[in-house]
């Protein structure tokens, strides 16, 4: 059994990669709401929510428009599939009204293709260089989700980028296989953990108010706490 926690980790970006990283935000939002443009249609019926067809429809035009790299395009198409789909569904098979998704705020999803993960810090792709920054952890991290979920038992997989208040952080999912839990009986390991407390830095709302964003990882059973090695920049 796969499960899945998001872990928000604070970004210590050096200041000259800071003007790079923010073109990225609006370029990736930039290229999410050209998809989103060209996939809706008043006629539910209509929007386009495939992922191959919007990439034929959409791709090269972004490509041609923007200077965010063949993954990152990609990434930002997903998103506005996702966001499609779902306002599509919540037409109708929920009934409900919604409209064109609208990408909002500073974000970036990143993917195995541009995303690096290192022991103290991370590689990301930008619209141009790569951009390096190191992880900025809790001085006591007992308690604290880097205690159970950032080690290495734990794949890191998909993330996304947020700025607030001038500062960087990285929302990680994180994966683990366990073997299902028979037992009947209450334990810590069978609540129901929210490791990701936020939900500012969203990546589209609709007029009914839905978004999408980093609070598709919340809520997945707990798992046992691991000890983790000592690494990574502190907090003050």
């Amino acid at each position: 059994m796969a499960v899945v926690r998001n872990i928000q980790i604070k970004l210590d970006v050096p200041e000259d990669k800071h003007s790079v990283l923010d073109e990225t935000f609006e370029q990736f939002r930039q290229a999410a709401q050209h998809v989103a443009d060209h996939g809706w249609d008043d006629n539910p019926t209509e929007i386009e929510d495939t992922k191959n067809t919007l990439h034929e429809q959409t791709y090269s035009d972004v490509r041609d428009k923007l200077s965010l790299q063949s993954s990152l395009v990609q990434s930002a198409r997903n998103l506005a599939a996702t966001a499609l789909g779902n306002c599509k569904d919540r037409i109708l098979e929920d009934g409900n009204k919604a409209s064109k998704p609208e990408f909002k705020g500073t974000v970036v999803v990143y993917n195995g293709r541009t995303i690096t993960y290192n022991d103290d810090h991370v590689s990301l792709a930008t619209v141009d260089d790569r951009v390096t920054a190191e992880y900025v952890t809790p001085v006591t991290e007992e308690g604290t989700p880097f205690e159970d979920y950032w080690t290495d038992d734990w794949d890191k997989g998909e993330a996304t980028l947020h700025k607030r208040d001038g500062t960087y952080y990285l929302h990680v999912a994180v994966k683990k296989e366990l073997e299902p839990d028979t037992s009947d009986e209450e334990s810590e390991y069978g609540v129901v953990l929210g490791v990701d407390l936020n939900v500012d830095g969203y990546l589209a709302v609709t007029s009914t108010g839905a978004f999408f964003g980093n609070a598709d990882y919340l809520n997945h059973p707990a798992v046992a706490r691991r000890p983790r090695p000592q690494r990574a920049k502190r907090s003050e």
